[in-house]
């Protein structure tokens, strides 16, 4: 049955904290070459001098949030996964490393006006149910001047759309990994800054390549740090899982062999200043 023009959209499952706190342990330790790599492009982008004021909306794992207090930076950061702000504070201590981190709605942050000098969501607000009132909530946060910088992920290729494929093909009545990712369309990316009130607006697109794993390891990183693999898993139960990781591996391995695979891996990284 075809949906109404009425008919609200369903809030992506991402959205809310239970799948972030479920790969939040893995998240930091396996994903954090990749983060590191995406959040350094960023901070080339807005002020992260000694003492400026910064902001990390939807800090996950904190990987620039441990950055730019590394570079001096005073650093508040906020979360909605009660999971992702522990293990973050614990990195802080182990880093010696200090930033006032909450947990909280990046819709709604707990800041006044003006009172940073660079905000950044590193593929966090992406996943907001209302983008529009994130994108808002970090230009009212910025003094006049400072600039937010936003990551969404570019259109997936190589091995990730493999996996997509690979899951399709095992449980082809799942819509697993089928249209494009939010923020994922550059145009619309910067129509949503501009929205926010931003001027001086670019997205521009960043691309690493990693080394990888082989298939198998792949995919196994995949079931420990992808969220929506995550929650796929939970749902479907061990013995059902079990099937799933033999047909997609077997297919992966049809594809790539089993040695290591290199990973290439774009994001868009969108920029906006406040008058």
């Amino acid at each position: 049955m075809l949906c109404r023009m009425t008919d609200a959209p369903k809030p992506s499952p991402l959205a809310s904290p239970e799948p972030w706190n479920l790969v939040a342990d893995d998240y930091a330790i396996e994903l954090l070459p990749m983060f590191e790599l995406f959040s350094k492009d960023a901070l080339k982008l807005a002020p992260t001098h000694a003492g400026a004021k910064v902001l990390d909306v939807a800090c996950g794992p904190g990987t620039l949030t441990l950055l730019a207090a590394e570079a001096g930076c005073s650093v508040s950061s906020l979360d909605f996964s009660p999971q992702m702000v522990r293990n973050l504070k614990r990195r802080l201590n182990g880093a010696q490393q200090g930033a006032d981190v909450r947990e909280g709605d990046g819709q709604a942050l707990p800041w006044g006006d003006g009172e940073f000098d660079a905000a950044f969501s590193m593929f966090g607000l992406m996943f907001f149910p209302d983008r529009a009132k994130g994108f808002s909530e970090l230009h009212r946060v910025l003094k006049p001047g400072g600039a937010a910088v936003v990551s969404s992920w570019a259109p997936f290729e190589g091995i990730f759309v493999s996996i997509m494929s690979a899951v399709r093909e095992v449980l082809p009545d799942i819509p697993f990994g089928s249209g494009k990712g939010p923020l994922g369309d550059p145009d619309e990316f910067a129509s949503e800054l501009r929205g926010a009130g931003f001027s001086e607006v670019s997205v521009q697109p960043i691309t690493h390549i990693l080394p990888g794993d082989t298939p198998a390891e792949f995919w196994a990183q995949t079931q420990r740090t992808t969220a929506p693999v995550v929650l796929l898993k939970n749902r479907l139960g061990e013995a059902e899982w079990r099937r799933v990781t033999q047909g997609v591996v077997e297919r992966l391995e049809a594809q790539y062999g089993k040695d290591p695979v290199e990973v290439k891996t774009t994001a868009y990284l969108g920029f906006g200043r406040k008058s």
